[in-house]
């Protein structure tokens, strides 16, 4: 009896596991995995004959590529200065520096029952001009995903952030977030910056359209140099022809950064830890001691993590 107990524990554990591990191969990261209705994948291999471009990733969501990253055909150019802004980051007007030796590695990994996380060191393709390079990826079912980039530079340095979403999408001025409506998939793009520094996408004309059909290229870049930087960007994607109502907030303490976000009027709050090394952090009096904190209100249940 004690042993059948024990197997089946095991069981349990192992199948927890390969659900709520991202998928990764050689070339990427899939979030939350390849089997979900929508799926985030980064591209981590920094080697120029790797399948995308290095720190770009896309998003597919029922049956509809919505966001792109430049696969091989298309970056064989990001070599030119023409074609720079394939990248999705460029620090002083320079992209990575595509090698093989500088790969993302992962650096934390978690989950809930409603969540999945993980975080990237990015920082050894960008070595010379950031001191640190933290990606952070959240995803909360259905339809959320939240990321943080955190930047600090070895000296103030001009930053600049580049997407390829499908050229349909449009800008909502009056929320200041961006739109696309798909037959099958639906996506907005919604980013927050500290409270002194305030961010928009905007659209640019670009020579890697030529590259990526189908595609456009929106531009973020603030009005000054700076020594560090902290985005957060929440991509929202639900099926095509539905309306969803989301609002966004950003929230900062001394020990962590984040967001509440509503959904249909329901709050979900997000709170990423500042300090890794710290036992405990706290956002608006939630307090949580992993990497990131997830608290998701729901009509007949509360979700703490």
């Amino acid at each position: 009896m004690k042993k059948f107990v024990l197997l089946t524990l095991f069981c349990f554990i192992a199948c927890h596991l390969l659900f709520t591990l991202p998928v990764r191969s050689a070339d990427s990261i899939v979030v939350p995995s390849s089997t979900n209705a929508i799926q985030l994948r980064f591209h981590t291999n920094a080697a120029p004959a790797a399948s995308h471009l290095f720190n770009t990733f896309d998003i597919q969501a029922y049956g509809e590529k919505i966001l792109h990253a430049p696969g091989s055909n298309a970056f064989r150019g990001a070599m030119s200065s023409d074609h720079v802004r394939l990248h999705y980051l460029l620090v002083n007007g320079e992209g990575p520096a595509l090698a093989a030796t500088n790969n993302m590695t992962v650096v934390e990994q978690a989950s809930g029952p409603d969540w999945k996380y993980l975080a990237l060191d990015a920082g050894a393709a960008y070595r010379g001009r950031l001191e640190e390079y933290k990606r952070s990826i959240l995803f909360i079912a259905p339809d959320l995903f939240v990321l943080w980039d955190h930047l600090v530079a070895k000296n103030p340095a001009s930053f600049e952030m580049v997407l390829h979403p499908s050229s349909a999408i449009q800008e909502n001025v009056a929320w200041r977030d961006w739109r696309l409506e798909l037959p099958k998939a639906s996506l907005r793009i919604h980013t927050l910056g500290t409270k002194a520094l305030r961010y928009t996408w905007r659209r640019i004309e670009s020579p890697a359209d030529r590259l990526l059909p189908g595609t456009v290229t929106m531009q973020l870049v603030p009005t000054n140099k700076l020594a560090s930087l902290d985005l957060l960007t929440v991509f929202a994607v639900y099926p095509g022809g539905e309306k969803r109502d989301y609002t966004f907030k950003l929230l900062e303490s001394n020990s962590a950064i984040g967001a509440r976000i509503h959904r249909e009027g329901w709050p979900t709050l997000v709170a990423f830890k500042l300090d890794p090394a710290a036992q405990k952090a706290s956002l608006t009096g939630f307090g949580f001691s992993g990497p990131v904190g997830v608290d998701v209100f729901k009509p007949t249940r509360r979700l703490l993590q």
